[in-house]
């Protein structure tokens, strides 16, 4: 009997491995890997900055190779590690037979995040660009700032600037000197000389003390760079010559030369003025003012001697206008567009009104119970009503004119704006002091005192 039992036992754990062992009855068979053969075609999909060739090439793979689906695997985990794609993928076809022609296709989705090159201290750019379109894998002008590209390329400026200057080392950042745009910085591995003397010539319209009174306010001790320079000089002296008139002003050469005084270096400014503009004409765009307003309160008139600062400051007349009805989020900028065949600049004015903002209460402060529902009483403007910023320092210098109040000194005024509710909350602020009546009296008695020996 225990024979048997044991037989038994041993029958029924031998079906169960089996069963076990045994695919289920509606489970896909395993597709079997094709054997290898030869690659017939490679396709790439996906692709703009880098081109298709470049990037079959950079695979590793070639026309008439025995391949199989490893092999593709490691090309294109060889095109992901250049960090230039957010994702690369593949997919075959195969003829039958025992060595299957190969049909591959890498979908690549490139890096958007690019930025474009610049190099500085380093020698002639358009040289440095030729030398990386030859020895770097993939070369683009705008690459991405991540790790594995950065360092490909620092290594290439690198052995570009040591066949002149051996052992010199580069690094690569990412740069913000241009607000406008950010870039791949290239540089030497050692800190910027700085800006120590500004020199210019060839000024005639606007003499040199003034040109070097407003850049090197900017300039003097400022970590040399290109981009910085090019923003000083058109932020630091093109003003200047635009508000004489002159909108073309240029800067055809630019040297730089290391100090003989001290460890900075001489900027070698050469201007030319370029001829002189008068205003052409003038443009609005967007709403918030009545344009025949507008154009009845400009202050200079096509066929005037352009001027720069007028143009600018009437843009921010236009905008307190606004703001004092209300429209506290107005934003005015101004465009120039310079027509060299007629010697003018057309000025266009984009206005940005936003939604107006209504008076909601006044909170005062510094007073006590008596005089704040006077304040309160005379204030007179309404919930609801449009909001003026400049009544509030109006207000409080007519009552302190009216002298209502004793020991009233240094108040002022400032607002609090709900951008949504459009609403605005009035804080009026009072310390004591002297009414102006005490002021007026101790003045008199003052005067007196002086005059009275003189009077016996």
């Amino acid at each position: 009997m225990r024979i048997l039992a044991r037989s038994a036992l041993f029958a029924g754990l031998a079906l169960t491995l089996a069963l076990a062992q045994a695919p289920a009855p509606n489970a896909a068979p395993k597709k079997r890997e094709p054997p290898p053969g030869p690659l017939k075609s490679i396709h790439v999909t996906g692709n703009s900055l880098y081109s298709a060739e470049a990037i079959v090439a950079s695979s590793g793979l070639k026309i008439g190779q025995r391949v199989s689906q490893t092999q593709i695997e490691q090309a294109r985990k060889k095109l992901q590690d250049f960090e230039l794609f957010n994702s690369v993928a593949f997919q075959y076809q195969t003829t039958p037979g025992p060595s299957p022609q190969y049909d591959v296709t890498f979908q690549v989705v490139e890096n958007q995040q690019i930025f474009p090159m610049r190099f500085e201290r380093l020698g002639d750019p358009e040289a440095i660009r030729s030398y990386l379109q030859e020895h770097v894998e993939l070369y683009a002008d705008r690459i991405p700032g991540t790790e594995g590209p950065l360092q490909r390329y620092r290594a290439a400026v690198e052995a570009f600037v040591g066949q002149a200057t051996p052992n010199t080392k580069v690094r690569a950042v990412i740069s913000n000197d241009d607000p406008k745009e950010l870039v791949v910085l290239f540089t030497p591995n050692i800190p910027a000389p700085t800006i120590s003397q500004v020199e210019v010539s060839g000024n005639e319209a606007v003499d040199t003390g003034s040109i070097l009174r407003a850049v090197n306010e900017v300039a003097i001790g400022v970590p040399l760079s290109e981009t910085r320079l090019k923003m000083i000089l058109d932020g630091a002296i093109k003003p200047v010559y635009a508000a004489k008139g002159y909108a073309a002003v240029s800067f055809p050469k630019v040297e730089v030369e290391p100090s003989k005084t001290n460890a900075g270096v001489v900027v070698k400014v050469q201007i030319k003025d370029g001829p002189l503009f008068k205003f052409g004409n003038v443009h609005f765009l967007g709403k918030g003012l009545e344009e025949d307003e507008v154009r009845s309160a400009i202050t200079f008139k096509p066929g005037q001697t352009f001027n720069a600062e007028q143009m600018d400051n009437f843009r921010l007349e236009l905008m307190q206008r606004m703001k004092r009805r209300g429209l506290l989020d107005a934003n005015i900028t101004n465009e120039m567009q310079v027509d060299d065949s007629k010697r003018a600049v057309n000025v266009t004015y984009n206005v940005m009104a936003g939604e107006p903002y209504n008076f909601g209460k006044l909170d005062i402060q510094g007073l006590d119970m008596t005089a704040q529902p006077v304040i309160e009483k005379l204030w007179g403007e309404k919930p609801g009503h449009v909001f003026n910023p400049d009544y509030p320092e109006f207000f409080l210098k007519k009552v302190q004119e009216k002298g209502l109040f004793d020991n009233l000194a240094d108040a002022h005024a400032d607002y609090t704006a709900d951008p949504t509710t459009h609403t605005v909350i009035v804080h009026l602020y009072f310390k004591g002091g002297k009414s102006k009546a005490d002021k007026d009296r101790e003045k008199r008695e003052e005067e007196q005192k002086r005059s009275g020996p003189y009077l016996r």
